[in-house]
């Protein structure tokens, strides 16, 4: 699979109890910085959803959304990794980029430990031709897809650029929100609600918070 012009490829490997993937080897110089504690006698059983995400379709250029149809159903993109994020694309949103280093990092430390990270885009000026270019010259290393319609927006109320979604592997949603508390200027201190969501999930445990506010710019859907 190619976003932002790299290899993207699905991660099938199932999560061990230290957090990472059987199999899945911690890339060199990857933040895994998160201790899971008891996350063995915990097991996935602690780990609840906040229902399910709708299987409406996504679109990207082929060989990103699907091989060889353009087309992919969100569930069946889901069952592709353990963990994925969800992350609705504006190109015009000055939240959405000033956040773009921090969603990079967080990419470089969980992806190697069984998450995939897909942008979505839900605008009404959306295409698989423009969200690819947009890909490419923000070289992310993740894909942006097009929500038609802005169906999967619509189902998952999400109406701001940086909207956050992540599910597990049989689509149950387990956080939903913003990437953090920062909204255009960046703090240290911020509660880091994406990042702390995941390190729960991969722990094996339910997130700490489910639900965060999402600061960014309102989506032009359909």
């Amino acid at each position: 699979m190619k976003g932002g012009g790299k290899t993207w490829a699905p991660i099938a490997c199932a999560l061990g109890a230290s957090g990472l993937g059987a199999g899945c080897a911690a890339a060199p110089g990857a933040a895994t910085t998160t201790t899971c504690a008891s996350a063995q006698s915990q097991g996935n059983a602690s780990v609840q959803s906040q229902g399910n995400l709708p299987d409406t379709p996504l679109v990207g250029p082929a060989g990103v959304a699907g091989e060889p149809d353009e087309t992919l159903g969100a569930r069946a993109l889901a069952a592709r990794s353990p963990f994925t994020v969800l992350i609705f694309f504006s190109p015009d949103c000055h939240c959405l980029a000033v956040h773009e280093p921090r969603l990079r990092a967080l990419y470089d430390a969980d992806h190697p430990r069984g998450v995939q990270f897909v942008m979505v885009d839900s605008e009404v000026r959306g295409s698989p031709e423009r969200d690819a270019e947009e890909a490419r010259r923000r070289a992310y290393p993740y894909p942006i897809l097009v929500d038609p319609g802005g169906r999967l927006a619509n189902a998952l109320h999400a109406e701001y650029a940086t909207y956050a979604v992540v599910v597990d592997s049989a689509a149950r949603i387990h956080y939903r929100g913003g990437i953090d508390s920062d909204r255009t200027h960046l703090h240290d201190g911020r509660s880091r609600y994406l990042e702390q969501a995941l390190d729960d999930l991969l722990c094996h445990r339910e997130p700490r918070l489910a639900d965060g506010e999402a600061l960014g710019c309102a989506l032009q859907t359909w």
